[in-house]
Formats: C-alpha cells, structure tokens, sequence
C-alpha cells in the first residue's frame, strides 16, 4: 500500500496537487465573479504549511515559486503599451507621481510615526502600499473600453508607480546591508547605470539580431526570451538590484519587439499563466497564518490601518487626476478601480523585506490580507464604473449586425506561410470570433489529385502556425480550373472581406502585377487585397512608410485600411508616416480620432507615384514601405499609378513591401470581362 506521510514528499503527487488545484481554483472564483488571483492564494493557504499541512516550502517548490515571481513581473513590463504612455506622458506622469506619492507620504508618516516601524521598515511598507497592479484591466477590456483616455492614463501611470516602487525596492534593499553614505550613492548609480545600459542597450540587439536569423524557430525562440529574463535578473543581482528589476527591466527591454498577437508571445503568455505565475500565486498563500490574526491585536492594527492607508491614498490620488484633467466622475471612479489593487509588486516587495529580516511576518500576513480585500474593490469598482463608462460612450454602437471581418489566405509557397499569418493575424480585428482561412487552389488538370495531397500539406502548416498566435483557421482545398476564378468564389461562398496573399517571388515586379492572377483577381473582386513581401520578420519594423494617391479617401475601403496600418504600427511600436496630399491627412486625422487610436503619425505632402525615389533613401531594412493602389476605373485611380511596380523593382528589392488594395467599387464592363 501507499504511504502518505504530510507534507507530502513524493514529487508526482506534490506536482499533481498543484495541477489540480491549478485547474479548478480559478474555475470555482470565476463562478463567484472573483478574481482568480484570490483563488490560487486562498488554495496556498489552506493546502500550506499553516493549513492542511499538504505542502511544505522546501526548496524545489521555492524554485517554481521564484521562476513564477520573475515571470509575473516580465510579463508586467512586457505588456505595457509603451505608445499610449508617449502620447499620455504628461497625464500619465501626473497621475503616476499622485498615486505613487500621496500612499508613499501618508504610509510612511503612519508607520514611522504611529506603528513604531524602523525606518527602513516603513520606508519599505510606503512602497508596497504605493505601488499597483492591473488586476482589473480584463474587465475594461471586455467591456471595450480599452481605448478610453483614463484607460491609457491609469496604464501609463502603472509604469511610472512600479517603477518607482522598484527602485526603492532596490535602495531598501542595499542600504539595509550597510549604511547610505555618498560613496553607496554613488556605487548604486554606477551599478544601476551599467544594468540599464546592458539590458536596455545590449539585449534588445542582441535580441534583434536572434529573431532575424532564428525567426520562425518557435522552441528557440521561447527558450531565448526566458534566457534573457534570467540572465537579466542574475545581472540585476550582479548590480546589487533585486532580481524582480531585471526581470521587469527585460519586458521592457524585449516590448517592442514581440508583437502583442505573434505566436511568440501567445507562448509566453500561455505557459506563464497556466504553470509559472499560478506556481508562484499558491507559494504566496503558503506563507499566510490565520492564526495569527488571533494571536494579538497588533496584526488587526495593522491591516487596519494599511487597508485604510491603501484605499484612501489612491482614491484620494484618483479624485485629483479628476480634478486636474476634468474627467467625469465615472472615469475617476474607472481609474480609482484599475489603481487600487495589489498584487504581484505588493507580495514581492513585502516577500524581499521578510527575507532580508526588514519587516517580520505579521507585516507579511498583512499584505496577503491586503491583497485579497483590495482586488476585490478593485474588481467590483472597475466593473460598476466601467459600465457606465461604456454607456456613455460618445460613439453609439450600429444598431445593425455589423460586417464580418474574414480573411482569406491564398496559400502556395511554403517560404511565405508564416509572413502571410503573421501580418493576417496583426490586420485582424481582436473583437472578431471568425477564424482565419487559409486556402489552396489546385488546377483542374491531370496532376490534380497529386497536387492536391502536397497542397494539404502546405494548409496544415499554415493552420499549425495559426493556432501557435492563438487563432482559429479554417483551411480550405478546392480545384478549380482556374486560380483567380477559384478565388473569386471562395471570396463569395464564404462573404470574405479581405485577402492577403504573398509576392511572388519568381518573376519581376512589373510581370507580377500585370500577370494573369493579379490582375484577374482585381478585376473580379472589389474586396480589399494585401499583397505581402516580407523579409524580415515583422516584429523587428522600425519606421512605417505609407504613399497614396490623390483622392484617395474617397475609396469604400479607406477606412479600413487606416485601421489596419494603423494597427501594424501600434502592435510593433513602429514609427508611421503617411505621403500624400493634404486632403488625405485630414480624412486619416478624422479616422484616427473618431476611432480613438491614440497614435502621433507624420504627415508629408508628396505627389504619389515620383516619391518612391526619395522615399527609398529614408528606408532602412527593418521598414516597411506600404504603397495604396487603386484598381482601373476607380475614384482614386490614375495613370502614374501604372508606374510603380517598375518602380518598386527598381528602389526597392530588399525592402518590406505591403502593396493595398482597398475595397472599391468597381465599374464593370462585363460580369467577368477586364475593365477598360
């Protein structure tokens, strides 16, 4: 028979006890509408040492537990979009300073003062209790109101606070082993000074160049990222800093550089949340010891007064940015909610102070306590507040069903397939449930059937590389007796609203664009198309170079693909520059505000196709020259736009190429016949 003794010490039934609970903690908290985080602490505690006793805190589970910290705090610096604090900076700086230095001041006061901590004890306490974690950004963000401007504020005022917490984390940290004199100020500049330069200088190219030569590698491409997490750490450690800097340091380091839809991200994110953090989050819970709020009442004191401390500073911190900014009662109430939680900064200073013997384990059980009683307001703040803020919306929701968003993916080069995903997945509409669709048009001839086995492959490849960025594809395989027919088809039977396909790459420019399949294709279907000629991988675009031709605004599509470009250089934090004339920067200013997209593109006034020239001395080889066309007959259409696919042969042979289609309203002749 099996013999159990607790806690337990076979390595199989700890790792399946924390698969277990794992997999229906968060299950059971999502049904009560309560944060998963609660759920995986509270599990910590009852499974702990303090509880049923079936765990312990030996040193293999504080390896997991370690890993799921420095991961946790990656992610955070990952995540952030670094283009809405830019645009938000003075706001964001503002409010960052607010919610940072109102909890910081009072908490102090109160623990030096009031509670008798030591000084660095309190200096270390202000910390946890000023800094923040987005616990409630999922909620704004099923809500749809990601985009609203205390949305980006309260974001960018994350960064400021945290990293602001961080570093006093790392003072705290360094002083408590000896006294701060002007010699340890100037070590801990020299130190910190080197570690920035390395992770923020160094990294990023050594990761730029990784990703170009390994690009499409998905297990080294993994393996790399959490190579320079730790490495990143180990340098922090090197440098006297805690290694949850490093590890936050590098998110920032490598943010711009894994698109937010990529396969590579979908894999950090996924394994992250599924193993590493929840590892960490039940470590947590772990160290609680209820018992011990009935021991004294100084515990009691302390959570009292933290909580208080905790709740007031940021509301109070909230109510100002109101006042300041004029924003609306439910938006301060939106942007208390998302700045209220503790989570993963919190347990980590506090964790890092116990360690270091600065505060003893009643402030540690305080903080957990913390914790939990903050991400629930946090939550049940930001959803009330939220609602509202959705409700008054400016912009009115269509009271009909609006488009589906499709696109298809003309496959059949296996060298293109995951430049082809990749940009379909980076152009698609996150709100969008529809899958992407690959396809294969095999020519009805005797070899049909042989092709049509080899094509299968190609479509397997490109489902594989789609479900890896975490989208649905439904492949497609039909023979038809002509490709551009066949395509025009699917485009009808499956109501597609654009294709993306790739350049061919064995002929000139000039005979791909004026060959059958283009052509053919324009001319049988007004549905935007994205020919694609990608290579380098596109997570490493620096600059985005748009040229249009005169009156192009007025094209059905125009809209569109504003969103799209638009999109591509957000999600790659890229530089953007639309070419044209005046009346088309107007138009796209009017998109860009109408759709909120909070973006600071450059404008110049260029005549369409005689820019190409200039613009090839601008572009380097990680940018992206994206040309709009315009089919024959249409508003936007004219002669020298006949001109540029020579021209694109020319300037342009090793550069990133996105020639647009837009959607158009095409003047036919005939049903099928080529326009005139």
């Amino acid at each position: 028979m099996l013999k159990i003794s607790l806690p337990l010490q076979e390595p199989v039934m700890i790792f399946a006890l924390v698969l277990v609970i794992i997999l229906l903690a968060p299950a059971l908290f999502r049904k009560l509408r309560i944060p998963e985080i609660i759920g995986l602490i509270l599990a910590g505690v009852l499974v702990g040492p303090h509880g049923l006793n079936l765990l312990s805190e030996d040193l293999e589970f504080s390896i997991f537990g370690t890993i799921g910290l420095l991961y946790l705090m990656f992610l955070a610096g990952l995540e952030i979009d670094v283009r809405d604090f830019r645009k938000n900076k003075e706001k964001s700086i503002t409010f960052g300073l607010l919610t940072f230095a109102l909890p910081f001041g009072l908490s102090f006061l109160v623990a030096y003062t009031l509670l008798d901590f030591s000084l660095t004890a309190s200096l270390l306490i202000s910390s946890m209790i000023a800094t923040h974690t987005l616990v409630s950004y999922p909620i704004v963000s099923n809500l749809g109101i990601s985009r609203n401007r205390v949305v980006n504020v309260g974001i960018g005022g994350t960064i400021i606070t945290d990293t602001i917490a961080l570093l006093f984390l790392a003072v705290i940290a360094e002083s408590a082993e000896g006294e701060i004199n002007m010699m340890f100020w100037l070590q801990f500049i020299a130190y910190f000074s080197v570690f920035v330069f390395i992770v923020n200088w160094v990294f990023p190219r050594i990761s730029r160049w990784f990703f170009r030569h390994y690009d499409g590698q998905s297990s080294l491409e993994y393996v790399f990222v959490l190579t320079v997490v730790f490495v990143s750490a180990v340098v922090a450690e090197f440098a006297h800093i805690e290694p949850i800097i490093g590890a936050f340091f590098a998110g920032l380091a490598l943010n711009r550089l894994i698109p937010h839809n990529s396969p590579l991200m979908n894999r950090i994110m996924f394994i992250g949340h599924t193993l590493f953090i929840p590892f960490f989050l039940i470590s947590v819970g772990m160290l609680v010891d209820f018992s011990i709020l009935f021991a004294s009442r100084e515990i009691l004191l302390v959570i009292g007064v933290l909580l208080v401390l905790a709740v007031a500073s940021k509301y109070i911190a909230a109510y100002l940015t109101q006042k300041i900014f004029h924003y609306t009662v439910s938006e301060r109430h939106l942007i208390f909610g998302l700045s209220n939680a503790r989570a993963a900064s919190a347990i980590a200073i506090v964790i890092v102070g116990f360690n270091m013997g600065i505060v003893h384990e009643t402030v540690v059980n305080a903080t957990i306590i913390l914790v939990l009683i903050t991400c629930l307001i946090s939550s049940l703040v930001t959803e009330r507040a939220g609602k509202k803020v959705a409700y008054s919306q400016k912009r009115e929701l269509a009271t009909t069903a609006p488009v589906e968003e499709r696109i298809l993916i003309p496959i059949s080069n296996p060298q293109t397939i995951d430049q082809l995903i990749a940009f379909a997945v980076m152009i698609k509409d996150r709100s969008s449930e529809e899958p992407l669709f690959p396809i294969t048009i095999v020519p009805d001839d005797e070899k049909a059937a042989e092709n049509v086995v080899l094509y299968n492959n190609l479509l397997e490849k490109a489902q594989e590389h789609a479900s890896a960025t975490d989208h649905l594809a439904r492949i497609i395989s039909r023979v038809d007796t002509n490709v551009a027919d066949g395509l025009v088809r699917s485009v009808k039977e499956l109501g597609i609203s654009k294709l993306v396909m790739g350049w061919h790459g064995r002929m000139s420019t000039v005979d791909f664009f004026f060959g059958t399949l283009l052509e053919n294709l324009l001319v049988k279907t007004g549905k935007a198309v994205y020919v694609v000629k990608m290579l380098s991988p596109v997570n490493l675009i620096d600059n985005i170079h748009v040229l249009m031709p005169p009156s192009v605004e007025f094209e059905v599509g125009f809209h569109e693909w504003v969103i799209d470009v638009v999109g591509v250089s957000r999600q790659t934090s890229s530089a953007l520059t639309f070419w044209g004339y005046s009346d088309s920067h107007d138009k796209i200013r009017g998109v860009l505000e109408e759709e909120k997209m909070e973006v600071e593109p450059t404008f110049r006034t260029a005549k369409c196709a005689h820019m190409l020239k200039v613009i090839s001395r601008k572009l380097n080889p990680n940018d992206l020259l994206v040309v709009i066309k315009a089919r024959k007959n249409t508003l936007s259409y004219n002669k020298d736009l006949r001109g540029i696919p020579a021209q694109l042969d020319q300037y342009f042979k090793s550069s990133n190429i996105v020639v647009v289609y837009p959607e158009q309203e095409i003047v036919y002749k005939d049903a099928l016949d080529v326009q005139v």
